[in-house]
């Protein structure tokens, strides 16, 4: 689901997990994996988009080098079910969306 959701959006470089704990990886350049400038808090955007909606997820920073490399882990609960499942992609991809925009806003 998530890939579905997320597939057209080009700042995601990959989406790795196992079960219910996946990682997604935000990238400025899909085809090198550039990951974003430090000042651009490309994962903890998307941490504050996705909280003003009531989804709470992990955003973490510096996974390249220590300093440059966003992500962002969603862990919902093992016995979520296929609904819940389902509106946290939609909360998800839709604070995706409203960050990337902001991001794109500064770099343009």
């Amino acid at each position: 689901m998530l890939r579905d959701a997320l597939q057209s959006v080009e700042a995601v470089g990959d989406i790795r997990g196992r079960g219910f704990f996946i990682g997604i990886e935000f990238v400025a350049k899909r085809e090198t994996k550039e990951p974003f400038s430090a000042s651009a808090q490309v994962a903890n955007r998307i941490g504050r988009a996705a909280a003003a909606d009531g989804l709470l997820c992990y955003p973490s920073t510096g996974n390249v080098d220590g300093i440059l490399g966003d992500t962002v882990i969603l862990a919902p609960p093992y016995n979520a079910t296929q609904e819940e499942l389902q509106e946290i992609v939609e909360l998800f991809a839709r604070a995706v969306r409203r960050a990337m925009h902001d991001v794109m806003s500064l770099t343009t």
